[in-house]
Protein backbone atom coordinates (compact mmCIF):
# COMPACT_ATOMS: atom_id res chain seq x y z
CA UNK A 1 0.00 0.00 0.00
CA UNK A 2 1.46 3.71 -0.96
CA UNK A 3 1.93 5.93 1.80
CA UNK A 4 0.96 9.31 1.16
CA UNK A 5 3.12 11.41 3.81
CA UNK A 6 1.44 14.54 5.16
CA UNK A 7 4.65 16.93 4.00
CA UNK A 8 3.84 16.09 0.57
CA UNK A 9 1.41 19.10 1.51
CA UNK A 10 3.88 21.34 1.80
CA UNK A 11 6.57 20.24 -0.95
CA UNK A 12 4.38 20.25 -3.02
CA UNK A 13 3.59 24.38 -2.11
CA UNK A 14 7.32 24.88 -2.33
CA UNK A 15 8.08 23.27 -5.67
CA UNK A 16 4.89 24.22 -7.58
CA UNK A 17 6.50 27.10 -9.88
CA UNK A 18 4.11 30.40 -10.16
CA UNK A 19 1.25 29.97 -12.11
CA UNK A 20 1.97 25.99 -13.06
CA UNK A 21 -0.21 22.91 -11.90
CA UNK A 22 -0.60 19.28 -12.38
CA UNK A 23 -3.16 20.50 -15.01
CA UNK A 24 -0.96 22.81 -16.67
CA UNK A 25 -1.79 26.64 -17.04
CA UNK A 26 -4.83 27.67 -17.40
CA UNK A 27 -6.98 31.16 -18.77
CA UNK A 28 -6.70 34.37 -16.19
CA UNK A 29 -9.61 35.62 -14.91
CA UNK A 30 -10.03 38.90 -14.53
CA UNK A 31 -10.80 40.38 -10.99
CA UNK A 32 -12.77 43.80 -10.51
CA UNK A 33 -11.61 47.48 -10.19
CA UNK A 34 -9.87 47.48 -6.88
CA UNK A 35 -9.02 44.19 -6.16
CA UNK A 36 -5.34 42.67 -7.03
CA UNK A 37 -4.08 41.52 -9.93
CA UNK A 38 -2.92 38.20 -8.59
CA UNK A 39 -4.47 35.39 -6.86
CA UNK A 40 -4.77 36.36 -3.03
CA UNK A 41 -4.77 35.36 0.67
CA UNK A 42 -6.15 36.56 3.24
CA UNK A 43 -8.07 35.29 6.67
CA UNK A 44 -10.15 36.22 9.65
CA UNK A 45 -8.02 38.84 11.93
CA UNK A 46 -9.85 40.49 14.99
CA UNK A 47 -8.35 44.13 15.36
CA UNK A 48 -6.46 42.83 18.37
CA UNK A 49 -2.81 41.27 19.02
CA UNK A 50 -4.54 37.95 17.51
CA UNK A 51 -4.73 39.70 14.28
CA UNK A 52 -4.37 43.04 12.58
CA UNK A 53 -2.21 44.56 14.86
CA UNK A 54 -0.37 40.81 16.28
CA UNK A 55 -0.21 38.21 13.97
CA UNK A 56 -1.00 39.30 11.06
CA UNK A 57 1.99 41.26 10.13
CA UNK A 58 4.37 39.00 12.95
CA UNK A 59 3.51 36.56 9.99
CA UNK A 60 5.60 38.31 7.52
CA UNK A 61 3.17 37.77 4.89
CA UNK A 62 1.85 40.55 2.38
CA UNK A 63 -1.80 39.61 3.04
CA UNK A 64 -4.44 40.56 -0.22
CA UNK A 65 -7.63 40.35 2.39
CA UNK A 66 -8.77 40.50 6.18
CA UNK A 67 -11.97 39.91 7.00
CA UNK A 68 -14.55 40.38 10.23
CA UNK A 69 -18.04 39.49 10.89
CA UNK A 70 -20.46 42.02 11.13
CA UNK A 71 -23.20 40.72 13.14
CA UNK A 72 -25.55 40.77 16.46
CA UNK A 73 -28.43 41.74 14.99
CA UNK A 74 -30.07 45.24 13.48
CA UNK A 75 -32.41 45.80 16.67
CA UNK A 76 -30.97 44.18 19.46
CA UNK A 77 -28.81 46.69 20.93
CA UNK A 78 -26.17 44.48 20.22
CA UNK A 79 -24.95 44.83 16.48
CA UNK A 80 -21.65 46.27 15.24
CA UNK A 81 -23.27 49.72 15.04
CA UNK A 82 -22.82 49.57 19.03
CA UNK A 83 -19.16 48.20 18.85
CA UNK A 84 -17.78 51.35 18.53
CA UNK A 85 -19.39 55.28 18.98
CA UNK A 86 -21.66 55.79 16.29
CA UNK A 87 -20.76 52.91 13.94
CA UNK A 88 -16.86 53.57 13.75
CA UNK A 89 -15.70 50.18 14.08
CA UNK A 90 -15.67 49.51 10.48
CA UNK A 91 -13.94 52.30 9.59
CA UNK A 92 -11.59 51.46 12.36
CA UNK A 93 -10.99 48.19 10.95
CA UNK A 94 -10.62 49.32 7.69
CA UNK A 95 -7.71 51.57 8.60
CA UNK A 96 -5.88 48.95 10.02
CA UNK A 97 -6.11 46.03 7.42
CA UNK A 98 -5.07 49.23 5.05
CA UNK A 99 -2.22 49.98 7.30
CA UNK A 100 -1.21 46.32 6.48
CA UNK A 101 -2.01 46.96 2.42
CA UNK A 102 -4.61 44.37 2.72
CA UNK A 103 -8.59 44.78 1.54
CA UNK A 104 -10.72 45.33 4.72
CA UNK A 105 -13.69 42.22 4.37
CA UNK A 106 -16.92 42.48 6.09
CA UNK A 107 -18.87 39.41 6.10
CA UNK A 108 -22.45 41.12 6.84
CA UNK A 109 -24.38 38.44 9.07
CA UNK A 110 -27.28 40.65 10.71
CA UNK A 111 -30.56 39.25 9.25
CA UNK A 112 -30.73 35.96 11.55
CA UNK A 113 -29.70 37.25 14.69
CA UNK A 114 -32.12 40.23 14.49
CA UNK A 115 -35.47 40.55 17.07
CA UNK A 116 -38.48 38.92 14.82
CA UNK A 117 -41.76 37.20 15.54
CA UNK A 118 -40.07 33.81 14.84
CA UNK A 119 -37.22 33.29 17.39
CA UNK A 120 -37.73 29.82 18.36
CA UNK A 121 -37.96 29.05 14.50
CA UNK A 122 -34.75 27.26 12.99
CA UNK A 123 -32.75 29.42 10.86
CA UNK A 124 -34.13 29.07 7.24
CA UNK A 125 -37.15 29.79 8.40
CA UNK A 126 -36.55 32.49 10.49
CA UNK A 127 -34.10 34.46 7.97
CA UNK A 128 -37.43 34.02 5.70
CA UNK A 129 -39.89 35.28 8.48
CA UNK A 130 -37.47 38.57 9.12
CA UNK A 131 -36.79 38.92 5.98
CA UNK A 132 -40.93 39.70 5.64
CA UNK A 133 -41.04 41.35 9.07
CA UNK A 134 -41.49 45.25 7.87
CA UNK A 135 -40.22 46.48 11.17
CA UNK A 136 -37.06 44.35 10.87
CA UNK A 137 -36.62 45.38 7.37
CA UNK A 138 -37.00 49.46 8.11
CA UNK A 139 -34.07 48.38 10.70
CA UNK A 140 -32.05 46.13 8.29
CA UNK A 141 -31.90 48.80 5.52
CA UNK A 142 -30.93 51.69 7.89
CA UNK A 143 -28.35 49.96 9.22
CA UNK A 144 -26.83 48.93 5.85
CA UNK A 145 -27.09 52.44 4.94
CA UNK A 146 -25.05 53.16 8.26
CA UNK A 147 -22.41 50.53 6.97
CA UNK A 148 -22.10 52.16 3.02
CA UNK A 149 -21.96 55.73 4.85
CA UNK A 150 -19.21 54.53 6.80
CA UNK A 151 -17.26 52.92 4.51
CA UNK A 152 -17.79 55.40 1.69
CA UNK A 153 -16.17 58.31 0.26
CA UNK A 154 -17.72 61.30 1.88
CA UNK A 155 -18.67 62.55 5.35
CA UNK A 156 -21.80 61.25 7.07
CA UNK A 157 -22.56 62.73 10.41
CA UNK A 158 -19.18 64.58 11.13
CA UNK A 159 -17.47 61.30 10.40
CA UNK A 160 -15.38 60.51 6.99
CA UNK A 161 -16.18 57.42 5.34
CA UNK A 162 -13.27 55.09 4.92
CA UNK A 163 -13.64 56.23 1.09
CA UNK A 164 -10.90 53.42 -0.19
CA UNK A 165 -11.74 49.53 -1.66
CA UNK A 166 -13.44 47.16 0.91
CA UNK A 167 -15.39 44.21 0.14
CA UNK A 168 -19.19 43.45 1.72
CA UNK A 169 -20.19 39.96 1.93
CA UNK A 170 -24.10 39.85 1.95
CA UNK A 171 -25.91 37.55 4.37
CA UNK A 172 -24.02 34.33 4.38
CA UNK A 173 -26.27 31.68 4.11
CA UNK A 174 -29.45 33.47 2.92
CA UNK A 175 -29.11 33.09 -0.77
CA UNK A 176 -29.24 29.11 -0.55
CA UNK A 177 -32.46 29.30 1.70
CA UNK A 178 -34.06 31.84 -0.79
CA UNK A 179 -33.23 29.52 -3.59
CA UNK A 180 -34.56 26.67 -1.75
CA UNK A 181 -38.02 28.22 -0.56
CA UNK A 182 -38.85 29.30 -4.33
CA UNK A 183 -37.62 25.81 -5.69
CA UNK A 184 -39.34 23.89 -2.90
CA UNK A 185 -42.99 25.06 -1.32
CA UNK A 186 -41.42 23.12 1.50
CA UNK A 187 -38.80 25.41 2.04
CA UNK A 188 -40.50 28.24 1.68
CA UNK A 189 -42.90 28.67 5.00
CA UNK A 190 -45.54 30.58 3.31
CA UNK A 191 -43.18 33.20 1.89
CA UNK A 192 -43.08 32.40 -1.53
CA UNK A 193 -45.80 33.53 -4.43
CA UNK A 194 -44.95 30.62 -6.78
CA UNK A 195 -42.33 27.64 -7.23
CA UNK A 196 -38.77 27.86 -9.91
CA UNK A 197 -35.68 29.09 -9.73
CA UNK A 198 -36.06 32.72 -9.31
CA UNK A 199 -35.69 35.18 -6.52
CA UNK A 200 -38.84 36.84 -8.18
CA UNK A 201 -40.84 34.10 -6.47
CA UNK A 202 -39.22 34.58 -2.47
CA UNK A 203 -41.65 37.68 -0.52
CA UNK A 204 -39.64 39.88 1.42
CA UNK A 205 -41.02 43.39 2.97
CA UNK A 206 -38.31 45.20 0.94
CA UNK A 207 -40.76 48.75 -0.12
CA UNK A 208 -42.96 48.02 2.38
CA UNK A 209 -40.34 48.43 4.53
CA UNK A 210 -41.02 52.05 4.40
CA UNK A 211 -37.22 52.91 3.90
CA UNK A 212 -36.72 55.73 1.00
CA UNK A 213 -33.87 53.59 -0.58
CA UNK A 214 -36.68 50.84 -0.80
CA UNK A 215 -38.90 52.63 -2.36
CA UNK A 216 -40.87 51.80 -5.45
CA UNK A 217 -39.27 48.44 -5.38
CA UNK A 218 -40.31 44.57 -5.67
CA UNK A 219 -41.22 43.04 -2.37
CA UNK A 220 -39.53 40.25 -2.73
CA UNK A 221 -35.90 38.67 -2.12
CA UNK A 222 -34.94 40.35 -5.57
CA UNK A 223 -36.11 43.56 -4.47
CA UNK A 224 -34.02 43.35 -1.43
CA UNK A 225 -30.86 42.91 -3.41
CA UNK A 226 -31.52 45.92 -5.62
CA UNK A 227 -32.12 47.69 -2.24
CA UNK A 228 -28.43 46.84 -1.07
CA UNK A 229 -27.68 47.58 -4.45
CA UNK A 230 -29.48 50.71 -4.30
CA UNK A 231 -27.55 52.10 -1.30
CA UNK A 232 -24.07 50.67 -2.12
CA UNK A 233 -24.39 53.22 -5.32
CA UNK A 234 -25.64 56.32 -3.59
CA UNK A 235 -22.95 56.19 -0.69
CA UNK A 236 -20.22 53.37 -1.44
CA UNK A 237 -19.37 53.42 -4.49
CA UNK A 238 -15.92 52.50 -3.89
CA UNK A 239 -17.40 49.33 -1.71
CA UNK A 240 -17.60 46.27 -4.02
CA UNK A 241 -20.26 43.91 -2.98
CA UNK A 242 -20.31 40.56 -2.90
CA UNK A 243 -22.87 37.48 -3.50
CA UNK A 244 -22.98 34.52 -1.14
CA UNK A 245 -23.63 31.10 -3.45
CA UNK A 246 -23.89 28.02 -0.80
CA UNK A 247 -22.94 24.83 -2.93
CA UNK A 248 -26.53 23.23 -1.03
CA UNK A 249 -28.83 25.90 -2.33
CA UNK A 250 -30.24 23.65 -5.01
CA UNK A 251 -31.34 21.19 -2.64
CA UNK A 252 -28.51 18.90 -3.30
CA UNK A 253 -25.10 19.39 -1.24
CA UNK A 254 -22.39 18.60 -3.13
CA UNK A 255 -19.79 19.38 -1.01
CA UNK A 256 -20.78 16.36 1.23
CA UNK A 257 -22.71 14.31 -1.71
CA UNK A 258 -20.90 10.58 -3.18
CA UNK A 259 -23.90 10.44 -5.42
CA UNK A 260 -22.01 9.96 -8.88
CA UNK A 261 -25.53 10.47 -11.04
CA UNK A 262 -25.24 14.19 -9.22
CA UNK A 263 -24.80 16.35 -12.86
CA UNK A 264 -23.10 19.31 -10.46
CA UNK A 265 -22.56 21.03 -13.51
CA UNK A 266 -26.10 22.06 -14.44
CA UNK A 267 -26.72 22.37 -10.70
CA UNK A 268 -23.93 24.78 -10.78
CA UNK A 269 -25.78 26.64 -14.07
CA UNK A 270 -29.09 26.96 -11.96
CA UNK A 271 -27.34 28.52 -9.01
CA UNK A 272 -25.43 30.43 -11.16
CA UNK A 273 -28.57 31.60 -12.48
CA UNK A 274 -30.87 32.42 -9.45
CA UNK A 275 -27.48 34.68 -8.49
CA UNK A 276 -27.50 36.56 -11.82
CA UNK A 277 -31.43 37.17 -10.71
CA UNK A 278 -30.80 38.35 -7.50
CA UNK A 279 -28.40 40.89 -8.80
CA UNK A 280 -25.30 39.57 -10.14
CA UNK A 281 -26.80 40.85 -13.20
CA UNK A 282 -28.81 43.32 -15.25
CA UNK A 283 -31.99 41.48 -15.72
CA UNK A 284 -35.23 42.47 -17.21
CA UNK A 285 -36.99 44.81 -14.55
CA UNK A 286 -33.99 46.18 -12.64
CA UNK A 287 -34.16 50.01 -11.81
CA UNK A 288 -32.45 52.05 -14.45
CA UNK A 289 -28.70 52.59 -13.72
CA UNK A 290 -28.74 50.33 -11.11
CA UNK A 291 -25.26 48.61 -10.52
CA UNK A 292 -24.77 44.96 -10.11
CA UNK A 293 -22.93 42.13 -7.24
CA UNK A 294 -18.91 42.54 -7.87
CA UNK A 295 -18.00 39.22 -6.41
CA UNK A 296 -19.24 35.73 -5.69
CA UNK A 297 -18.29 34.32 -2.38
CA UNK A 298 -18.60 30.28 -1.89
CA UNK A 299 -18.02 28.75 1.95
CA UNK A 300 -16.49 25.10 1.79
CA UNK A 301 -17.26 24.14 5.66
CA UNK A 302 -17.93 25.81 8.55
CA UNK A 303 -15.75 23.62 10.54
CA UNK A 304 -12.82 20.94 9.40
CA UNK A 305 -13.55 17.89 8.35
CA UNK A 306 -12.01 16.00 11.47
CA UNK A 307 -14.36 18.14 13.77
CA UNK A 308 -17.07 16.90 11.53
CA UNK A 309 -16.38 13.28 11.47
CA UNK A 310 -15.17 12.84 15.13
CA UNK A 311 -17.37 15.42 17.38
CA UNK A 312 -20.42 15.54 14.99
CA UNK A 313 -20.05 11.27 13.69
CA UNK A 314 -20.07 13.06 9.98
CA UNK A 315 -17.65 11.39 7.66
CA UNK A 316 -18.94 12.70 4.75
CA UNK A 317 -16.99 15.88 5.03
CA UNK A 318 -13.75 14.77 3.70
CA UNK A 319 -12.76 15.47 0.16
CA UNK A 320 -10.49 13.08 -1.39
CA UNK A 321 -6.87 14.81 -2.23
CA UNK A 322 -6.18 12.38 -5.39
CA UNK A 323 -10.00 12.81 -6.80
CA UNK A 324 -11.12 8.83 -7.20
CA UNK A 325 -13.47 8.35 -5.09
CA UNK A 326 -16.53 11.45 -3.96
CA UNK A 327 -16.76 13.84 -2.93
CA UNK A 328 -13.94 14.98 -4.04
CA UNK A 329 -11.97 18.98 -4.93
CA UNK A 330 -12.46 18.47 -8.73
CA UNK A 331 -16.13 17.71 -8.81
CA UNK A 332 -16.94 20.85 -6.75
CA UNK A 333 -14.71 22.43 -9.19
CA UNK A 334 -16.76 21.41 -12.08
CA UNK A 335 -19.60 23.30 -9.72
CA UNK A 336 -17.98 26.79 -8.89
CA UNK A 337 -17.02 26.75 -12.29
CA UNK A 338 -20.33 26.55 -13.53
CA UNK A 339 -21.89 28.97 -11.39
CA UNK A 340 -19.17 31.65 -12.23
CA UNK A 341 -19.82 30.80 -15.78
CA UNK A 342 -23.29 32.26 -15.49
CA UNK A 343 -22.98 34.84 -13.15
CA UNK A 344 -19.94 36.25 -14.74
CA UNK A 345 -18.17 37.08 -11.79
CA UNK A 346 -15.29 36.46 -9.88
CA UNK A 347 -15.52 34.21 -6.93
CA UNK A 348 -13.87 34.31 -3.75
CA UNK A 349 -13.32 31.32 -1.66
CA UNK A 350 -14.02 32.00 2.04
CA UNK A 351 -14.19 30.42 5.42
CA UNK A 352 -11.73 27.88 3.94
CA UNK A 353 -10.80 25.61 7.30
CA UNK A 354 -7.68 25.39 8.89
CA UNK A 355 -6.77 22.23 9.43
CA UNK A 356 -3.83 20.38 7.99
CA UNK A 357 -2.19 16.75 7.50
CA UNK A 358 1.20 17.80 7.91
CA UNK A 359 1.99 19.01 11.19
CA UNK A 360 2.26 16.78 14.87
CA UNK A 361 0.05 19.19 16.36
CA UNK A 362 -2.51 18.12 14.62
CA UNK A 363 -4.05 15.29 16.37
CA UNK A 364 -7.51 15.86 15.99
CA UNK A 365 -8.24 17.08 19.82
CA UNK A 366 -10.03 20.29 20.83
CA UNK A 367 -8.81 23.02 18.56
CA UNK A 368 -5.98 21.14 16.07
CA UNK A 369 -8.64 19.11 13.88
CA UNK A 370 -7.63 17.84 10.68
CA UNK A 371 -8.61 19.07 7.49
CA UNK A 372 -6.97 19.08 3.82
CA UNK A 373 -8.86 22.11 2.21
CA UNK A 374 -6.21 24.25 2.97
CA UNK A 375 -3.43 22.12 1.70
CA UNK A 376 -4.89 21.21 -1.58
CA UNK A 377 -6.08 24.88 -2.90
CA UNK A 378 -2.91 25.82 -2.15
CA UNK A 379 -1.00 23.52 -4.06
CA UNK A 380 -3.60 23.88 -6.81
CA UNK A 381 -4.07 27.62 -7.52
CA UNK A 382 -4.42 27.11 -11.26
CA UNK A 383 -7.10 24.38 -10.91
CA UNK A 384 -9.06 27.42 -9.05
CA UNK A 385 -8.35 30.11 -11.18
CA UNK A 386 -9.42 28.22 -14.40
CA UNK A 387 -12.65 28.04 -12.59
CA UNK A 388 -13.05 31.73 -11.94
CA UNK A 389 -11.60 31.96 -8.08
CA UNK A 390 -9.47 35.12 -7.50
CA UNK A 391 -8.79 34.60 -4.17
CA UNK A 392 -8.53 32.15 -0.81
CA UNK A 393 -9.92 33.66 2.80
CA UNK A 394 -8.92 31.39 5.27
CA UNK A 395 -11.16 31.04 8.83
CA UNK A 396 -12.92 29.10 10.84
CA UNK A 397 -16.86 29.22 11.52
CA UNK A 398 -17.15 27.57 15.11
CA UNK A 399 -15.28 27.25 17.86
CA UNK A 400 -13.40 24.64 18.80
CA UNK A 401 -12.01 23.99 15.11
CA UNK A 402 -8.26 24.68 14.23
CA UNK A 403 -6.75 28.49 13.96
CA UNK A 404 -3.76 30.33 13.08
CA UNK A 405 -3.73 31.97 15.84
CA UNK A 406 -2.40 29.97 20.07
CA UNK A 407 -6.28 29.93 20.45
CA UNK A 408 -5.72 27.40 22.46
CA UNK A 409 -3.54 28.49 24.82
CA UNK A 410 -1.08 25.59 24.61
CA UNK A 411 1.77 26.49 23.00
CA UNK A 412 3.64 24.52 20.52
CA UNK A 413 2.43 20.89 20.92
CA UNK A 414 4.37 17.78 19.08
CA UNK A 415 2.43 14.98 19.96
CA UNK A 416 2.52 11.15 18.78
CA UNK A 417 1.99 11.80 14.75
CA UNK A 418 -1.12 10.87 13.42
CA UNK A 419 -1.57 8.51 10.91
CA UNK A 420 -5.23 8.12 8.71
CA UNK A 421 -7.01 7.24 5.48
CA UNK A 422 -9.28 10.62 5.96
CA UNK A 423 -9.36 12.15 3.09
CA UNK A 424 -7.57 9.82 0.89
CA UNK A 425 -9.03 7.15 -1.45
CA UNK A 426 -5.58 5.17 -1.25
CA UNK A 427 -2.84 5.31 1.19
CA UNK A 428 -3.06 7.30 4.31
CA UNK A 429 -2.03 10.61 5.45
CA UNK A 430 0.85 11.25 8.45
CA UNK A 431 0.91 14.50 9.92
CA UNK A 432 4.32 14.05 11.42
CA UNK A 433 6.16 17.03 10.98
CA UNK A 434 7.47 18.75 14.04
CA UNK A 435 6.75 22.48 14.75
CA UNK A 436 8.30 25.55 16.60
CA UNK A 437 5.50 27.51 16.31
CA UNK A 438 2.16 28.00 18.89
CA UNK A 439 0.12 28.44 16.17
CA UNK A 440 -2.88 25.97 17.06
CA UNK A 441 -2.04 24.79 13.12
CA UNK A 442 1.57 24.32 13.75
CA UNK A 443 2.38 27.31 11.64
CA UNK A 444 0.93 25.79 8.60
CA UNK A 445 -0.43 28.90 7.02
CA UNK A 446 2.72 31.45 8.12
CA UNK A 447 5.06 29.14 6.29
CA UNK A 448 2.39 28.12 3.36
CA UNK A 449 1.67 31.68 2.69
CA UNK A 450 5.34 33.39 3.25
CA UNK A 451 6.52 30.27 0.66
CA UNK A 452 3.30 31.75 -1.79
CA UNK A 453 3.87 35.06 -1.61
CA UNK A 454 8.13 34.55 -2.15
CA UNK A 455 7.83 32.80 -4.96
CA UNK A 456 5.72 35.57 -6.76
CA UNK A 457 2.08 35.57 -6.34
CA UNK A 458 0.17 33.61 -9.52
CA UNK A 459 -1.10 36.43 -11.50
CA UNK A 460 -4.62 37.37 -13.04
CA UNK A 461 -3.98 38.78 -15.57
CA UNK A 462 -2.56 39.28 -18.21
CA UNK A 463 -3.20 35.49 -19.20
CA UNK A 464 0.09 33.16 -18.56
CA UNK A 465 1.81 31.50 -21.47
CA UNK A 466 2.62 27.91 -20.76
CA UNK A 467 4.77 26.93 -18.29
CA UNK A 468 7.10 23.83 -16.67
CA UNK A 469 5.13 21.14 -15.13
CA UNK A 470 5.57 20.89 -11.24
CA UNK A 471 8.12 18.86 -10.18
CA UNK A 472 8.00 15.22 -9.49
CA UNK A 473 7.62 14.79 -5.00
CA UNK A 474 8.42 11.87 -3.74
CA UNK A 475 5.00 10.48 -1.98
CA UNK A 476 7.86 8.30 1.08
CA UNK A 477 9.58 11.24 2.58
CA UNK A 478 10.22 10.47 5.64
CA UNK A 479 9.08 11.96 8.94
CA UNK A 480 11.26 15.27 9.57
CA UNK A 481 13.16 15.17 6.37
CA UNK A 482 14.09 18.56 4.83
CA UNK A 483 12.57 18.67 1.37
CA UNK A 484 14.63 19.08 -1.58
CA UNK A 485 15.19 23.15 -1.28
CA UNK A 486 15.80 22.93 2.51
CA UNK A 487 12.31 23.95 3.19
CA UNK A 488 10.62 26.58 5.16
CA UNK A 489 12.52 28.03 7.94
CA UNK A 490 10.84 27.36 10.99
Amino acid sequence: MTRLCAIVGLLSLLLLPAGASAQGTSPAVSPPPGLPAHFGLGLAAHPDQSGLYGWMPEAGVPWAYAYQYLAGGVNTGNGWATWNTAGRFVTSYAQGAAALGAIPVFPYYMLLQSNGQCGACGEAQRDLAHLNDPAVMERYFADFELLMKRLGTETHDGIAGFGRPAIVHVEPDLSGYAMQAARNPARCYGFCTGTGNSPAFVRAAVARSGHPAAHGLPDTYQGFNWALLRLRDRYAPNVLLAVHVSSWATGMDVGSSSDARLDVVRLGEETGQFTRMSGAAVVEGAPAGLSTYDLVFNDVLDRDAGFYALVLRDRSRWWDRLNVTLPNFHRREQHVGAINRVTGKPMLVWQVPLGNQVFRTMDNTDGHYQDNRAEYFLEHIDELRAVGIVGLLFGRGNGGSTTNTDDKKDGVTNPQPVCTRDGVSSGQVCAERESVHPDDDGGYLRLAAQRYYAAGPVPLTPALSAGPAAPAVSLTAGSGEAPPDGGPSD
